[in-house]
């Protein structure tokens, strides 16, 4: 009975060291396949209109080579300004095809909005508008002596 227990830790001891092995063999094949990269940030843009530096060449190639190719290069290079071509892969990966489809404007099944707002719109939502500033939020009326 002895034996059985301890031949059993060994096999167990045996398959995880395997399993670290097969482990670090598959991140050395993923790190290899793109170029480390270390991504320029967005943190010192102080605002939308600012110049964006440069995307590295081979950064976008890389993460083209893993994304739909329904991303256009400029959401592409705007996701690399804050990560690495990996981490553009597996974003985009955890993206169904629908959502991805209405995000860049392709017709997919469901509720569509047809076309812009006309002025006519616009001026209905300026008359709402108009009417909630009016609203006195903060008027609870009265109070009555008890």
């Amino acid at each position: 009975m002895k034996f059985v227990i301890i031949l059993l830790i060994i096999v167990a001891i045996i398959a995880v060291l395997r399993m670290r092995r097969v482990m670090s063999d598959r991140a050395s094949e993923t790190s290899q396949d793109f170029p480390v990269v270390t991504p320029p940030g967005t943190r010192d843009l102080d605002e939308e209109t600012a110049a964006r530096p440069e995307i590295d060449a081979m950064a976008l190639a890389s993460a083209r080579a893993s994304v739909s190719q329904e991303v256009p290069d400029e959401v592409l290079k705007d996701v690399l300004l804050d990560a690495t071509p990996q981490q553009a892969a597996k974003l985009f990966a955890g993206v169904s095809h629908e959502v991805m489809a209405g995000a860049i404007g392709q017709q997919t099944s469901g509720v569509h909005i047809q076309g812009q707002a006309g002025a006519d719109d616009l001026a209905k939502l300026d008359n709402l508008s108009s009417a909630v500033d009016d609203l006195d939020f903060w008027n609870f009326g009265e109070d009555k002596p008890a």
